[in-house]
C-alpha cells in the first residue's frame, strides 16, 4: 500500500478516474494556454510590426500544445501508477521530461521531441510550412502515445475494476493507440532514412564518375519555362574538351527529377544513357575539340542531390537564427507558381563539371560559362537572375557581361528598389508589402549614395581586391530557404555570382530600422561630440552594419539550454565561463564573389590549391575562429594541409581556419628569402584580377612568380603540403629597445596628437631593435616572425574602416631543425612582437607589456648567429625543475563543482589566459597553468597558481647526484591580479547586478608579500618565506646542506587573503663541498 491508496477509495473505475483526471488537466492547461496566445495576439496585433496571420494561433495550439499535453500527462499517470511513490515518480519524471528536452529532442530531426520545439514549425507568408506532413505525423505520434501511457496507466492500478471487460477494452485501447504511434513515428523515420538512402546513391554516383575525363562548358543558352512545380528546360551547350587526352564520351550532370526528352547535335539525336544525376552522351570529343549540343528536359527537383558534400547529420540540423528562437526548417530550391528559387547546387541545368565532391569537398573547381537565359510565361510574375535584363517578345532575358561559375534563377511577386551608385547598378527585391521594411531610411534618403559607396570600399579594403561585378542584386527569399556555409566554396549557394538571397523580413540580419533611428535620435545629445548630425551618426551606424552583415564569414551561436541552466542555478557561473558557443556559417557573406566564384587555379598534383590562393588574399582574421594557444598542437599534430583537403572533418569551420593558419606558414616560408609577405600578397591579387572568370593552371602561375621573385613555389609546396609534425622551439632573451635619436628627447606626449578624435600619428615612425634566441628542438623545420604595426585611430563616426585599420610589416626566419639562432632586427611600427606561428609552443606570441617596460638604445646592428642547444640548457652543477615537468605536481583537493561540470559544455582547458584571476563567492578557484611569455620554460612558458587557504600545494622534486652546499632558488613569474566579484541579484534570479572589488598583489597588499615554502631533504622539514612583492625572476630561498638523494621543495597554501601563489620553476646550484 502506498500513500495514495487511501484516496483511491471510490466509486468510479480506473478508466474514469484517469480519463476524468486528464480531461481535468486538460481543460485547465488548454484554457490557460488559449489565454496565453490570445494575449500574444493581441500583442501581435497592437504592438508589433510583424504580419498577421490569426489561423495561426490555433493551429499551434492543436498541433504543439494538445499532443504534448496528452503525453505529458498520459506518461506521468502511468508513471504513477507503475511506481507507486510520489516522491520517486517525480524525480523519474524531471530526468525523462529533461532528457527529451535537453538531449533527445534534436535526434532525428526532432522524432524524439514530443513537445514539438525542435520541430520546423515557422511559416513562411509567401511559400508556408516548410514541411506539414511529416510535422503533422510526428505530433500525432506523440498524442497516440500519450493515449497508449493512459491505457497503461488504467491497467497498472492496483485495484479491482468495477467491470473486468472493460479491463480488456482499455488494453486494446492503449496498446493499439501505442502501435498506431509507433506506426506514425516509423513514417517520420523512414521518410528520414529514405532520404539518407538516396543521397548516399547521389553521392556514390559522383564518386563513381569524378575521375573520368570530362569536358568544359563554354555557353549555356537557357531557355526555361516554370508553371506549377513543373519546369521545362532547352539547354544549347558548346562543350569543349580542354583536356590532353580524348573523351570517348561527355559526361553531364543534371537533377535527377528532370527528364531528358531528348539530347542533339544540330538536328541529330545523340544517344545518351542516365545513371541518376549523370548522363553519358555517346560522342566522342578530341583533345581541342569542341561540340554543340541542345538538351530538352522537364520535370521536378529533387532537393535530395543538394549539398551532397554535407554529412547527413547536419543536413537537417537546427541552426538557430541569432536573435530569435523560431525553427525555420531548410529547403534547397522551391518551383512554384507562388515562389521559384534555383541554385547550381540543385542542378536544374546540365553542366559538364559536378559542383560537389563528396569524397574530397575541396577538390572542386568552377567551369566558367558564358551564360544567357530566357524565361516565358511568368504571368506578372518578376523574374530575376545575373546578367543584363531586357524583354524580348513576352520573355525575360539575361545575358552574363563576363563568364560565370553558375546561374541561380528566382521568379516571384516582388517589389522592385534600385540605384546606380559610381556605374554599379544596386537592386533590391522585397516580396510584395515588405516595402515597410524600409521605414525608417527617410531619414539619410540623401546619404544613401555614399552609404553604398562606403560600405563598398570597406569590403573591398578587407577582401583586397575589388568587385568583380558590374550590378549587385538583393532578393528576398522564403525563411525556410537555406543553404549551409561551406569553405571549400567560400560561403553558401545564397551568394551567387552578382546577387544575393537575404532571408525573409531579414529575420537574424536586419533590426527594425524604424525603432533603431528613434532609439538613436534618443542617445543624440549623449553622444553628439563624435557625429556632426542625427543623419551622420545614422549613416555611420548603416555604414558598419552593411559592412559587417556582408563580410563576416562566420558568426557565433549561444547555446540556449546552456544560458537558461546557468541563469537558474547561477549567474556568476555564467559569468566566469559563459556558455557553450558554437560556430555558425553565415549564408549571407559576399566573400565567394570576390574569391572562390571569379578563380580556378588548377593542379593535378595538388588539387586544393585553388582554395590555398584565395584563403593567402583574405587580409582580415574575422573571416576564422578563434581558437586559444593551447590548441594549437592538438589542432595540428598528424594532420597534414593535404590530410584537410582529402578528410571530412567534423567541423567545416575549424577546417577552414587551420587552412588559413596553415597557409599563413605557407607564405611565411616562400618571404625567408628577403621576400617580403606583403609583396606577395599584392602578387597574387594582381594575379586574381588579370585571370578572373577563366581556369589557369597552376604552372603559370609559378612561372611569374619565379620571374618577379626568384622564388619557387615547388621548392616549399610539397613537402609543406604533405607534413604532419609541429617544429618545437626554446625562446628566450625576447627583447624590445627603442632606437634613441636626437629628435626623441623630451616628453613622450610630443608623439601623440588630440583632436577630436584620437590619432597616433609620429609613433609610425617609430624604429625598435627587436632581438630574441631560439632552438628547433625538433625534426621538423619552422618559421618564427617578427612583426612590426603601425595603427591608426580615426574617429568613431568614420564610415571607412581602414582609416582606422593597422598595417602589418612582418620578417621572417627559417630555422632548420636541431638548429638555433640569435636574431636581432630593426622594426618600424608602433608595436613589434615576436611569434612561433605554427608550432607547439605556448605562448606563440611575445610582445613588451606596457610602453614603459622599453628600454633605449642608439644601437642599430641586425645580426643572425648561430646558437647550441647547451645554450638553453641548465649551466653545469645547475638542477632545474619546471612546472612543465614531470617532476612538478600541482595537488589540490576534489573539486566541489561538480554541478557546473554537469551543466557545462565546456572542456576544462590546463591553461589559464591572462594575468587576471576573478573570484567569487561560491566559485572554486581551481589551481591550474598561467601562459605568460615571461614565465620561465623552453617551449612552454608557463606557472601555476592556486589561490592562499585553497587546501593546495605544489611540489618540485629533484635527484641530487653529489652531496654538498646548494643554493635553491624560485622563479617568480609576474603577478596575477585576483579580483573579487560580489554578486547582488536584483529583480529575480538570472538577473543579478555585479559590483567589484579588487585585490592585487603589487597594489593593494601589506608591506610584505611572502610565499611559504617547505624544503623537505630525506624526511628532515625545514620552513622558508621569500617576499615576491617587488620580484620577478629566481629569487634564493637559501642555502641548504644536501646530501645526495631526494630533494623535494613544497609551497603550501599559506598567505595573505585572496593571494594568488605562484611556482614555477626551482633551481638547485651546486656551491661546492663546504
Amino acid at each position: 500500500m502506498d500513500s495514495m491508496d487511501t484516496v483511491y477509495y471510490r466509486p468510479e473505475s480506473n478508466a474514469d478516474y484517469v480519463v476524468g483526471m486528464m480531461l481535468g488537466f486538460s481543460k485547465t492547461f488548454m484554457t490557460m494556454a488559449g489565454i496565453s496566445l490570445v494575449i500574444g495576439m493581441l500583442l501581435h496585433i497592437f504592438a508589433s510590426e510583424s504580419p498577421f496571420n490569426f489561423w495561426l494561433y490555433p493551429f499551434y495550439w492543436l498541433t504543439m500544445i494538445f499532443p504534448a499535453l496528452v503525453f505529458a500527462l498520459g506518461f506521468s499517470f502511468f508513471i504513477h501508477t507503475w511506481v507507486r511513490h510520489r516522491g520517486l515518480s517525480i524525480l523519474i519524471l524531471l530526468v525523462v521530461f529533461g532528457v527529451f528536452l535537453f538531449q533527445l529532442g534534436k535526434v532525428r530531426e526532432g522524432l524524439f521531441d514530443p513537445f514539438g520545439l525542435s520541430l520546423p514549425n515557422a511559416f513562411s507568408e509567401v511559400t508556408g510550412h516548410p514541411g506539414m506532413a511529416l510535422y503533422l505525423m510526428q505530433r500525432v505520434c506523440w498524442l497516440f502515445v500519450g493515449i497508449g501511457f493512459a491505457g497503461l496507466a488504467v491497467l497498472m492500478f492496483q485495484r479491482l475494476p468495477n467491470r473486468p471487460v472493460n479491463r480488456k477494452r482499455v488494453m486494446i485501447v492503449g496498446v493499439g493507440c501505442l502501435v498506431l504511434g509507433v506506426l506514425f513515428g516509423g513514417v517520420v523515420y523512414m521518410a528520414r532514412e529514405n532520404v539518407k538512402n538516396i543521397r548516399e546513391l547521389y553521392a556514390e554516383t559522383y564518386n563513381k564518375y569524378q575521375k573520368f575525363p570530362k569536358g568544359n562548358v563554354v555557353s549555356n543558352t537557357l531557355e526555361v519555362e516554370q508553371k506549377g512545380n513543373v519546369l521545362s528546360g532547352k539547354s544549347t551547350l558548346l562543350v569543349k574538351n580542354q583536356g590532353d587526352q580524348e573523351l570517348s564520351e561527355i559526361i553531364l550532370y543534371l537533377n535527377p527529377a528532370l527528364v531528358v526528352s531528348a539530347i542533339k547535335e544540330g538536328e541529330t539525336d545523340v544517344a545518351f544513357e542516365r545513371e541518376n544525376q549523370v548522363i553519358r552522351v555517346a560522342r566522342k570529343l578530341l583533345p581541342g575539340e569542341d561540340v554543340e549540343l541542345t538538351v530538352v528536359y522537364s520535370g521536378g527537383i529533387d532537393e535530395r542531390v543538394c549539398y551532397l558534400d554535407v554529412d547527413f547529420d547536419k543536413l537537417f540540423q537546427l541552426q538557430p537564427i541569432p536573435g530569435h528562437s523560431s525553427t525555420a526548417g531548410k529547403r534547397f530550391a522551391f518551383v512554384g507558381d507562388d515562389f521559384t528559387v534555383l541554385t547550381p547546387e540543385c542542378l536544374w541545368y546540365p553542366v559538364a563539371q559536378p559542383s560537389v565532391n563528396p569524397a574530397s569537398p575541396y577538390d572542386v573547381l568552377p567551369d566558367f560559362t558564358s551564360y544567357s537565359l530566357q524565361v516565358s510565361s511568368t504571368d506578372g510574375r518578376t523574374v530575376i537572375a545575373p546578367g543584363k535584363r531586357e524583354t524580348k517578345e513576352g520573355r525575360v532575358c539575361f545575358t552574363g557581361d563576363v563568364p560565370l561559375p553558375g546561374m541561380g534563377l528566382c521568379i516571384g511577386n516582388f517589389e522592385k528598389y534600385d540605384l546606380v551608385v559610381d556605374s554599379t547598378l544596386y537592386e533590391l527585391y522585397l516580396f510584395a508589402g515588405h516595402g515597410k521594411l524600409l521605414r525608417g531610411f527617410e531619414e539619410i534618403r540623401d546619404s544613401i549614395p555614399a552609404i553604398i559607396r562606403d560600405a563598398r570600399y570597406n569590403v573591398e579594403e578587407q577582401m583586397g581586391i575589388t568587385y568583380p561585378y558590374s550590378q549587385l542584386t538583393l532578393v528576398e527569399t522564403p525563411v525556410s530557404f537555406s543553404g549551409f556555409a561551406r569553405p571549400n566554396k567560400g560561403g553558401s549557394e545564397m551568394a551567387q555570382p552578382g546577387m544575393l538571397f537575404l532571408p525573409e523580413r531579414g529575420i537574424g540580419m536586419w533590426n527594425d530600422y524604424k525603432a533603431e533611428v528613434a532609439f538613436r535620435k534618443r542617445m543624440m545629445p549623449e553622444i553628439s561630440s563624435f557625429y556632426s548630425s542625427t543623419e551622420d551618426m545614422l549613416s555611420s551606424d548603416l555604414t558598419r552594419s552593411l559592412s559587417s552583415m556582408f563580410l563576416n564569414e562566420y558568426r557565433y551561436n549561444v547555446n540556449q539550454a546552456s544560458l537558461l541552466l546557468y541563469s537558474v542555478v547561477s549567474p556568476s557561473l555564467l559569468w566566469r565561463s559563459g556558455v557553450a558557443s558554437t560556430s555558425v556559417g553565415n549564408l549571407y557573406t559576399i566573400s565567394p564573389m570576390f574569391y572562390e566564384q571569379t578563380m580556378a587555379l588548377h593542379s593535378a598534383e595538388y588539387p586544393a590549391i585553388n582554395s590555398i590562393l584565395t584563403d593567402a588574399l583574405k587580409k582580415s582574421n574575422m573571416f576564422f575562429i578563434s581558437y586559444s594557444e593551447t590548441d594549437q598542437v592538438e589542432r595540428f599534430a598528424g594532420r597534414s594541409v593535404g590530410d584537410l583537403f582529402r578528410d571530412r572533418l567534423d567541423n567545416p569551420y575549424e577546417t577552414a581556419t587551420l587552412l588559413h593558419e596553415r597557409t599563413s606558414e605557407l607564405l611565411r616560408l616562400l618571404s625567408v628569402k628577403d621576400v617580403p609577405m606583403e609583396q606577395i600578397v599584392a602578387f597574387l591579387a594582381k594575379f586574381i584580377r588579370e585571370n578572373r572568370f577563366r581556369q589557369v593552371e597552376f604552372d603559370d602561375m609559378n612561372r611569374e612568380f619565379i620571374q618577379e621573385f626568384g622564388v619557387d613555389w615547388m621548392d616549399v609546396l610539397p613537402k609543406w603540403y604533405e607534413n604532419r609534425k609541429v617544429p618545437v622551439f626554446f625562446v628566450r632573451d625576447f627583447k624590445v629597445e627603442n632606437i634613441a635619436s636626437p629628435e626623441d628627447e623630451g616628453s613622450s606626449l610630443s608623439e601623440f596628437s588630440f583632436s577630436g578624435d584620437f590619432i597616433i600619428r609620429d609613433q609610425a615612425n617609430r624604429r625598435s631593435l627587436v632581438s630574441v634566441s631560439v632552438f628547433n628542438d625538433s625534426d621538423v623545420d619552422g618559421v618564427v616572425s617578427f612583426e612590426a604595426r603601425d595603427m591608426i585611430f580615426s574617429g568613431t563616426s568614420s564610415r571607412r574602416q581602414s582609416e582606422r585599420g593597422e598595417k602589418v610589416v612582418t620578417r621572417n626566419f627559417l630555422i632548420k631543425a636541431g638548429t638555433g639562432k640569435q636574431i636581432a632586427v630593426v622594426m618600424k611600427g608602433i608595436t613589434s612582437t615576436f611569434t612561433t606561428n605554427v608550432s607547439s609552443n605556448l605562448p606563440i606570441k611575445f610582445f613588451v607589456r606596457g610602453m614603459t617596460n622599453i628600454s633605449r638604445t642608439t644601437d642599430t646592428t641586425e645580426y643572425v648567429k648561430d646558437l647550441d642547444r647547451s645554450y638553453f640548457m641548465p649551466a653545469p652543477g645547475e638542477i632545474i625543475v619546471d612546472n612543465e615537468d614531470e617532476n612538478f605536481k600541482l595537488i589540490s583537493p576534489p573539486s566541489r563543482k561538480r554541478l557546473r561540470n554537469l551543466i557545462s559544455p565546456l572542456s576544462e582547458s590546463r591553461y589559464e589566459m591572462g594575468s587576471n584571476l576573478m573570484i567569487r563567492e561560491g566559485v572554486e578557484v581551481v589551481p591550474r597553468h598561467m601562459i605568460n611569455s615571461e614565465a620561465y620554460g623552453l617551449n612552454k612558458l608557463t606557472h601555476a597558481f592556486m589561490l592562499q587557504g585553497s587546501k593546495a600545494k605544489m611540489e618540485w622534486t629533484a635527484r641530487v647526484e653529489r652531496e654538498g652546499e646548494y643554493e635553491i632558488l624560485a622563479y617568480i613569474p609576474p603577478k596575477v591580479f585576483a579580483h573579487r566579484i560580489e554578486e547582488q541579484e536584483k529583480g529575480g534570479r538570472g538577473s543579478g547586478i555585479f559590483t567589484v572589488s579588487a585585490f592585487s598583489v603589487t597594489e593593494t597588499e601589506p608591506e610584505e608579500v611572502k610565499q611559504y615554502y617547505i624544503v623537505d631533504v630525506g624526511g628532515e622539514k625545514q620552513e622558508v618565506s621569500i617576499d615576491i612583492k617587488e620580484h620577478v625572476g629566481w629569487v634564493s630561498l637559501g642555502l641548504f646542506q644536501l646530501p645526495a638523494g631526494e630533494c623535494k621543495i613544497v609551497l603550501t597554501d599559506q598567505g595573505n587573503k585572496d593571494q594568488v601563489l605562484l611556482g614555477d620553476a626551482i633551481k638547485w646550484v651546486y656551491m661546492g663541498d663546504k
